[in-house]
């Protein structure tokens, strides 16, 4: 079965990022690795703006117990077990991280660009979440 909306678990690729934190031994170091892949590069790739805006999410929930909509049953159970996990220090990151993928230099912005219907929807939902997170 295949995800798709603007929504950040709305993706299948958003799966495979939730998938690989959830099995993470080193959540922090992971997340920060994915805000880094994307902050300050010259293209932001489909696989690593996914991978950013899913950590950042995490955040959000952690945070601000943010509820999206996300179709992994155990989320916010997991997320909730992140909560002892000391992660304030990524917010900054992960804001960067949101930036540089609505930039001009990013692929999820272009395809988004494509769809005049949800593009507007689909930027809004970034902005909000990079809000909640200062």
């Amino acid at each position: 079965m295949g995800a798709w909306n603007y929504g950040v678990f709305d993706d299948d690729t958003a799966y495979d990022a939730l998938d690989d934190l959830k099995a993470s031994q080193e959540i922090t170091t992971d997340m920060e690795k994915y805000f880094d892949a994307v902050i300050g590069a010259e293209y932001v790739g489909y696989d690593e703006g996914h991978y950013a805006l899913v950590s950042a999410a995490v955040l959000d929930s952690v945070f601000n117990e943010t509820p999206y909509r996300c179709d992994d049953e155990d989320y916010f159970k997991w997320v909730h077990t992140l909560k002892g996990v000391d992660l304030a220090l990524l917010k900054q990151k992960a804001i960067a991280a949101i930036d540089a993928v609505l930039s001009d230099c990013s692929e999820l912005k272009e395809l988004w660009l494509e769809n005049r219907e949800l593009y507007g929807a689909w930027q809004e939902d970034k902005i909000s979440m990079r809000e909640r997170l200062r």
